[in-house]
Formats: structure tokens, sequence, C-alpha cells
């Protein structure tokens, strides 16, 4: 695991340093076009949300829209939401928290990571003990991945539950793959269409695509089965012959012979179609004589629901690529009736409806007919992301924020990861973009006393945030072999120790598996020092050592994948400071493989305080 050095800090943060007083960052404003929120009042300690509805503000209805953000409490940040003038509306409570939907419903987690369903009031209406929450089709599902799945109408009300996956809805059905029932269920979750397939597609626009095995040919179904591969598929049905695809009339004489590896349904006239060589498939698109009207160069081309098409960019012959790849390339829109398409110039593409697809270009974020004429009554948005439909809303990212606004064009609510620190310190998030596969968010400050200390103290944070992409250079002579890096950073200030936790996410294109590293960092913003471990301790060889043997003890009380059962004093350097205690932690492969993930050993401060130098800087500057 690369571990960037923190003596760097110390040489940034030389000068002495303030947190009172009022200021605004300088870094990265462009990327924050929202006014800055105010400063809510304090609030009370409560570090487990409430199921009762909390006191919101001074009103006794929420005000507008709600906007997530956080408060800094020892080294945790709690959640909770204020209005656009930046007052409490519901009060941090919450381990996350993100924006509400269009039904007045959002996303909430307790303090142990589990998710459930608020209302506009703060009150949980579904409890946080989901690992996962999705919402489609106007139905929430809560994943439970050692129990029961539930699905929850938009007043969080409960639907059914089972003990198997829930696939998300469309057109009101949700495909059911169970041992002995296969089919759709609908939003009450019983079984409203039962077939025989085993490929089962969502529905989109009342028509499904479904196969009887994988790999065999599809059809295209209505919402009570019925086959409309005649009506819909311009007379032409799929065939298959030794693993390749070709197409019939209705009576069954053969008017494209099988020679594609890959094939879909004709729609308008026209078929996606695959034929694999050197080591990869391709795509093109054929007329219903087999021609082909977009040759077979193309690493995928998807169908949206307004007819036109999503295709990524031409594969070099002979290259050998990862099949993640797709997500990477530039892509196209074509027109419907193929006769135009954009510039090679898309990062990413999806329906918003029937009518209009959602495009962004890396600068803007639009919207296209199927004859990719602009949208008129919607907007076009700066940035990077797609904003798709929530009810009357639009609803998605935008430079990495999420994002809720009307369909004037008009934000209502970006969530910009503000975090109120100590005093008046706040942070807010911002999101680089290095390149088109890799992404950097990390926290920038605001409000310290001394612009010349924040904007040092932000250029740390910055280049702490930035060097873990910039440590690999992609090779340009493979342009389909590169690293796929995201950083996510947060910062805590308590007392005068700011805390910057790193989130990185790694993964080579081809690779087996990602790779996933976790960096705390701790600086004293007085005095500008970087602490490390060591610096805790009085004897920082006696409690490596006790630390050592108290991890060891962990290890054998409850047995894991480990490589051995006991790590020795060298092994303990990466370490989380908790509330009352400190969190020994190991990189990936260090002490167990890649599956038991980063090993974590909480130790109460209480049982090493006899080791620690509590008249030491470190120790002082959070306490």
């Amino acid at each position: 695991m690369f571990r960037r050095s923190l003596v760097l800090l110390a040489l940034l943060l030389a000068m002495a340093m303030a947190v009172t007083g009022c200021g605004r960052y300088t870094e990265a404003a462009k990327e924050s076009e929202t006014p800055d929120a105010g400063s809510p009042a304090p609030v009370t300690k409560s570090p487990e949300p409430s199921t009762e509805p909390p006191a919101p503000g001074n009103s006794p209805e929420p005000v507008g829209e709600l906007t997530p953000f956080a408060e800094s409490r020892d080294h945790i940040l709690v959640y909770g939401y204020m209005d656009k003038a930046g007052n409490v509306v519901i009060r941090p409570q919450y381990g996350s928290a993100q924006p509400f939907f269009a039904c007045g419903l959002a996303v909430a987690g307790d303090g142990n990571g589990k998710l459930g369903l608020i209302d506009r009031t703060g009150r949980f209406v579904v409890s946080p003990e989901a690992d996962a929450i999705t919402y489609s089709g106007g139905v929430f599902i809560a994943y439970n991945y050692d129990g029961v799945n539930r699905a929850y109408d938009e007043r969080g009300v409960l639907l059914f539950e089972r003990s198997d996956y829930i696939f998300g809805f469309s057109d009101g059905l949700s495909p059911v793959y169970g041992e002995n029932t296969r089919g759709y269920m609908d939003r009450n979750g019983s079984m409203a269409l039962v077939l025989p397939h085993a490929v089962l597609e969502e529905f989109q626009d009342g028509v499904a695509t479904v196969s009887m095995e994988y790999g065999s040919p599809s059809i295209l179904i209505d919402k009570q089965g019925n086959d409309l591969t005649d009506y819909l598929s311009s007379g032409l049905r799929m065939i298959e012959n030794n693993g390749l695809f070709g197409y019939t009339d209705k009576d069954g004489n053969t008017v494209i012979e099988p020679r594609f590896n890959y094939a879909r349904p004709f729609r308008d006239g026209l078929a996606i179609v695959g034929v694999y060589h050197d080591y990869h498939t391709t795509y093109g698109i054929i007329d219903t004589q087999g021609n082909y009207v977009l040759e077979p160069e193309y690493l995928f081309i998807r169908r949206m629901r307004n007819g036109s098409f999503i295709v990524g960019e031409r594969l070099e012959e002979g290259a050998y690529l990862s099949p993640m790849y797709a997500d990477y390339c530039k892509k196209a829109i074509f027109s419907r009736d193929l006769k135009w398409h954009s510039e090679w110039i898309m990062l990413e593409a999806d329906s918003l409806d029937e009518n209009y697809v959602c495009v962004t270009d890396g600068n803007r974020i639009f919207y296209l007919d199927a004859d990719l004429n602009r949208a008129a009554g919607l907007p076009e948005f700066e940035g990077r992301g797609l904003m798709l439909t929530d009810g009357s809303l639009l609803r998605g990212t935008i430079n990495g924020h999420p994002t809720v606004a009307d369909r004037a064009g008009n934000i209502l609510v970006k969530d910009e990861g503000l975090a109120l620190l100590e005093g008046d310190v706040r942070a807010r998030t911002v999101t680089e973009y290095y390149n088109d596969w890799s992404t950097v968010a990390y926290p920038v400050l605001e409000g310290m006393k001394d612009a010349g200390t924040q904007e040092r103290m932000n250029r740390m944070i910055a280049g702490e945030a930035r060097g873990y992409v910039d440590y690999f250079e992609p090779d340009p002579g493979d342009p389909y072999y590169f690293p796929v890096i995201n950083v996510s950073g947060s910062a805590l200030i308590k007392k005068d120790l700011l805390h910057l936790q790193l989130e990185i996410d790694e993964y080579w294109l081809g690779a087996a598996h990602p790779a996933y590293y976790w960096s705390n960092i701790y600086v004293n913003i007085r005095n500008g020092a970087a602490y490390t471990l060591d610096d805790l301790f009085k004897s920082p060889e006696e409690a490596r050592t006790r630390l050592s043997e108290i991890v060891t003890e962990a290890m054998r009380e409850n047995p894991g994948p480990y490589y051995e059962d006991s790590v020795g004093p060298d092994q303990i350097q990466f370490f989380c400071l908790e509330d009352d205690g400190i969190t020994i932690y190991f990189a990936e492969y260090e002490i167990a493989p890649h599956a038991y993930g980063l090993p974590k050993f909480y130790i109460p401060f209480s049982e090493i305080m006899d080791l620690i130098d509590t008249k030491g800087d470190f120790w002082k500057a959070f306490n």
C-alpha cells in the first residue's frame, strides 16, 4: 500500500494558526455556487437518531427545500438538514443523510451504518435496519444482506417483504427469479405475470424483452405476457444455430442467416448485433435485409427509450481490453434513424423518459429527443453528471454533488457536503475530475481567522487527496489499461486537532478485484504539527508492543481468515482516533486475504491510559 509522507504536512504548516473568526475559502470557489447557509444555532448532542419528531428550528413546519449538512462531534460527523437560509430544520442526529425525494422521504442512517427512511420532520418512518436502500418506480427497496428484504411505498408503508433479492420496479413491475416461480410481481409483491423464461428484462413503456435461456433468442412481450414480436419487431423473429443468431419471418422462413454472436429483436426496422473477433465482441446495427447500417466496430450499442442509440467508441483492431473499459470510453448519441450523431465526446447517457435522453459531455448536462434536437422545456446544467426524473422534479449529481432541481432548471438542493467544524470553521466538498475515469473529492476549509493559514491548510488537504491520483500515470502506449481511482475525503476538528480522513478505491482495468486504502492524517491547526502514532505515547516502543499484544489477543479470541494468529510491534502503523479509544487497522493483504477487507481492532483509551503521554502535544491537541 502506498502512503504519502506526513513530513510534507509539517513543512507546509510551519506557521502558528488560529481558528476563530469568519472568512471564506478561496480554493475551488467556482465549484460552489450556492450562497453560504449562514451559521445555524448550536444544537445539543444527540448521537443516536430518534424515532420521534425533533423540534424543527423556529418553525413548526419545514420551510422550502432541505439540504443535508454535518456537524463535527468529537471524532465523527453527525448529519441533519437546513433550509436555504441556513436555518437548522432537522437537528444533526443521523450517521448519514441524503436529499429528500419528491415524495417527501429521504434515506438517512444511524451511527452503525444502517439505513432507514425519514419524513420531513426528521422522524424515521422506516427504521434504520437496512444495509442499502434503492428507489425506482415509486418503490423504496430496503436490502438486508443477512436477512429479509422489504419494499415500501412513497409514504414509507410496507408493501411486502421477501427473503430473496428484489429487483427495481419499472412500469409497476419487478422481475422475479424464484426457484419455482419466474415472472414479474406487482408493487404488492403478488405475481402479476408467471413466465417460463430464464431472462427477464425490465418493462419499459409496456414492453419487456425476455428469453427462454441465457444466450437464446429474445422476444418482446406486453404486461399480460402476450408475444408482441411479430408486431413490434418488423415481422422478424430471432433464431439461433450453433451459437449464432439470425432472423426468420413469422412463417418461419429464414430472412437473415445466423451469423451474429449477439443479437437483439428488431425495433423501428433496426436491430443491434455483435460479432466476435480478436478476443472481443464488437457491435453494429443492421436493417431488415441484414445489411449493416452501422458497421460492427463499436464497444457497445444501447437503444434508449426514445429510440436513439448510445454508442461506445470504435475499438482498435487487435486491441485487448477489459469489458469495463466500455464504462469509461468516449461515446456518441445516434438519432433513431441513424442519420445524425453527436460528436464522440459523451461520458454518460441515460433515458429521462420515453421522449428524451439525458447526456453529459463533462461540461454540460442536457437533454435530446430521438432526432438529437435539444429538448424544449427542459434545462441545461453546467457540469458533469446526469439529472433524471424524480416525480415532477429532476434528481442526480452535478460535479459529484447530489442535486435536486425543478424542470425549469432552478437548483432546489445541492448537497456540497457542508460540515460545521470547530467554532465558525466549516468545510465543503470539492470534486475534481482528473480525467474521464478518476475522481478526487476533498474538503475545503472556510471561516478561519487567518486567510493565509487557511490557504496553506487547504493546499495541504488538496495535495494529500490529489497525491493518490498523481501517483499513477497511465501508459500512453496502452490506452485500454489504466487505474480507476476514486478519492473521497472528509475533515473533522476537535479542539485544535484537524482529522483528515481519505478513502481511496483503486481498480486497474482487467484486474481480479479493486484495492481499498484508508488514510487518517492528524494536524494541529495552531502550530502545524503533523502527528504520527508514536506521538501519542510516552514510549512508542512499549506502546507498540502492548498494542500488538492486544490485537493478537483479539485475533485469537475471534479467529478470522488471518495468515497468522499474531502481529508484531512493527506491524502497528495505521490508526484512527475514536471518541473513547483508538482503532488499529491493517492494509489489505497485510494480515488477511482481500475478501476480509481492512482488519480493524478497537482499543479503549482506558486500557492503555498508562502508556499515553497526556502532557504531550498530540493528546492535548484534542483534550
